[in-house]
C-alpha cells in the first residue's frame, strides 16, 4: 500500500515521499 516514509534521508529536514511499499 501506499504510505509516506523516508526515502535515504534520515534524520533530515525533508518531507515524507509517498511511496509504494509492501509491508
Amino acid at each position: 500500500g501506499k504510505v509516506a516514509a523516508h526515502m535515504g534521508k534520515e534524520g533530515d529536514a525533508t518531507p515524507f515521499t509517498d511511496v509504494t511499499v509492501d509491508n
